[in-house]
């Protein structure tokens, strides 16, 4: 039981915000098994590692200076395949699979100087590529020259539109395919070019720094008791509160303007980025997808040959997927999705949920239209590589009301209950068995958040009662991340759940139930008020309120129908907060932890045990 749970290790900053592997450009690439790659000039720090982790040796070749930071920098990374050079005449011929061209002045350099040109003609393998990168016409005048060089001596680019206009590429798209570009400006899957977020992390840094280090966190927990509000409290949230408005109207102002700018055909060639895909021996442009894809998918009797793609890598964690979205021939809208990882590591993530998957379509449970079904599965330069069919829809969050009367919430959680009744197993494990799973993710959440002693105490009660009990438990098959972001609403209204990669097959009854649950009053608090979300959780289910009567009815509903005991709602209701803490310590540095969200709702529901127990107790009739 709990199997992938288990085998994870939850350490606390390793999955930080901001800090995302770089050089997605790398799978747009016909393979990325290379043994050699030349860089001239430095590549931003963020690709540097990417590509060392990617391929066999990295070579840059720039001036004294430059190849003194870069240095640096790899010995911090410990990239020990990096070597540093001020020219490339010593390498053999025909040994570079890679050239990438990483700046503008090493580029504007291929437009002045023939011999770089004869060099780099020299050391490109017969089947190397070269990958530069330019800013739209407008800017990238003084470019032109050397593109016309490269062009005459490798071949025909293949060219593709960036988002952002700068920083790491999010996403690309063959130009010249509008109904690619079309889809990608329709569901907002290009990245934004002024991210304000991001300056706002920027100053919020600067203004730490300035202020100097904090005092230590303290070992006791800080009550959840709210103080009384005095006027200046009261003044300071409202300030707040007009200042995030304020932000998100010029976001929303920056973002409307860009798209305006990107749906220009004229205007958008004259200042959008691209990236060129230049391989030696090819003379035409190359629309089809990667090689590494299409090979995968031919394994399976998948033919993509001629489909249209483009790619998104964004997000702001390294454990985000790399995604392709294939177009049939003559379609606007994609007929599969591909999920990669950024990293070996995380492999299991995605292998897991290929497996998920498949059982699911043996069980019958799920069809086409609410459950991706598989297409094709592998690995390439050892990242995992799977292709899912597209289900069609609109992200959740799109249709919902946000009210506890909504039918499209209604729906998914139903579709949650209903994947517990046709897979709960009354067999695989006794109460002891659990509590003592359960005991192993206490042990680990205990050595990583600061509990009061009676909070450690409470814990430990909880799953000593499900060790005590003489009641069948029942092991259902789980979607183990059901929040609102991975639900999608079919067009005849039906709800879909994507990203199976946290599936348990064996997993525990209710925590689906209650994280969708506690996910929806969220989003709600963000979607319907202010955006407090501090104080969302207190006041939609540790009090008489709408959610808090909705968490008791469908809870009712689930135990009734799955037939699970009422008793072990309680000590599933806790244990559930602890486990989305362990999940959330990842993203957490140490610091950070005492104010970790899933860790202060476990707190808080601790504390206010008693505003909990019509759920414990099921004092409500279950939703009909």
């Amino acid at each position: 039981m709990l199997d992938i749970t288990l085998a994870t290790e939850f350490l606390p900053g390793t999955n930080v915000k901001g800090e995302v592997t770089g050089a997605n450009w790398l799978f747009l690439l016909p393979k990325m098994d290379i043994a050699r790659v030349v860089c001239f000039g430095a590549p931003a720090i963020g690709g540097l590692v990417a590509l060392a982790r990617a391929t066999a040796e990295v070579v840059v070749c720039a001036d004294g200076s430059t190849l003194d930071y870069i240095g640096e920098q790899a010995k911090q990374y410990q990239l020990t395949n990096v070597d540093l050079v001020k020219g490339t005449l010593h390498l053999a011929a025909a040994s570079a699979g890679l050239v990438l061209i990483a700046d503008p002045d090493a580029l504007a350099n291929f437009g002045s100087d023939a011999a770089a040109v004869a060099e780099l003609q020299r050391l490109l393998a017969p089947d190397g590529v070269v990958y530069v990168e330019q800013p739209g016409l407008i800017a990238g005048k003084r470019d032109q020259a050397a593109i016309r060089r490269l062009v005459a001596a490798v071949g025909t680019p293949q060219r593709f539109w960036l988002t952002p206009m700068n920083g790491e590429m999010h996403t690309a798209i063959a130009t010249g395919d509008q109904a690619t570009t079309n889809y990608f400006l329709r569901y907002s899957l290009t990245s934004r070019s002024v991210n304000l977020s991001t300056l706002k992390r920027a100053v919020r840094a600067r203004r730490q720094k300035q202020r100097g280090p904090k005092n230590a966190v303290p070992t006791r927990a800080v009550s959840t008791a709210r103080p009384h509000r005095g006027l200046k409290t009261q003044v300071k949230r409202s300030a707040r509160t007009t200042l995030v408005s304020v932000y998100n109207q010029v976001q929303q102002a920056f973002d409307r303007a860009e798209q305006r700018l990107n749906r220009s055909g004229v205007l958008g060639e004259l200042t959008r980025r691209y990236g060129l895909l230049l391989q030696r021996g090819v003379n035409e442009q190359i629309a089809c997808p990667p090689q590494y894809l299409r090979a995968i998918a031919h394994a399976a009797g998948v033919d993509i040959e001629q489909y249209r793609w483009g790619l998104s890598a964004r997000g702001e964690y390294s454990s985000r997927k790399v995604l392709v979205f294939l177009f049939h021939p003559g379609s606007t809208s994609p007929e599969y999705i591909v999920k990669m990882t950024r990293d070996p590591a995380l492999n299991p993530r995605l292998e897991n949920e290929y497996c998920a998957l498949r059982l699911l379509a043996e069980k019958g449970i799920g069809d086409p239209e609410t459950l991706p079904q598989i297409a094709f599965f592998g690995h390439h330069n050892e990242l995992a590589i799977v292709g899912e069919t597209i289900v069609e829809g609109v992200p959740f969050e799109q249709r919902s009301t946000g009210a506890v009367t909504c039918a499209f919430m209604r729906n998914a959680a139903d579709w949650l209950t209903d994947m517990s009744v046709a897979t709960a197993d009354w067999q695989a494990a006794t109460p002891v068995q659990v509590a003592d799973a359960l005991n192993n993710l206490f042990e680990r959440f205990a050595q990583i958040y600061p509990l009061l002693p009676e909070q450690r105490r409470f814990l430990a009660d909880q799953i000593d009662s499900l060790r005590q009990s003489s009641s069948a438990f029942p092991l259902v098959f789980q979607h183990g991340d059901p929040g609102t972001w991975n639900i999608w609403v079919t067009p005849a209204g039906r709800t879909a759940f994507l990203d199976w990669e946290a599936a348990e097959v064996q997993g525990m009854p209710l925590w689906d139930l209650f994280y969708f649950i506690r996910t929806y009053g969220s989003w709600a608090a963000r979607a319907t008020t202010t955006g407090d979300v501090t104080k969302g959780f207190a006041e939609q289910f540790l009090s008489a309120s709408p959610f808090n009567a909705l968490l008791v009815e469908a809870t009712a509903r689930y135990c009734e129908r799955v037939g699970l005991p009422t008793e072990f709602i309680e000590p599933l209701f806790y244990t559930c907060w602890m486990h989305r803490g362990l999940k959330e310590a990842t993203r957490l540095t140490p610091a950070m932890l005492p104010r970790g969200h899933y860790f202060n709702v476990l707190r808080a529901a601790i504390d206010r045990r008693d505003a909990l127990m019509p759920l414990f107790t099921l004092s409500a009739l279950a939703v009909k």
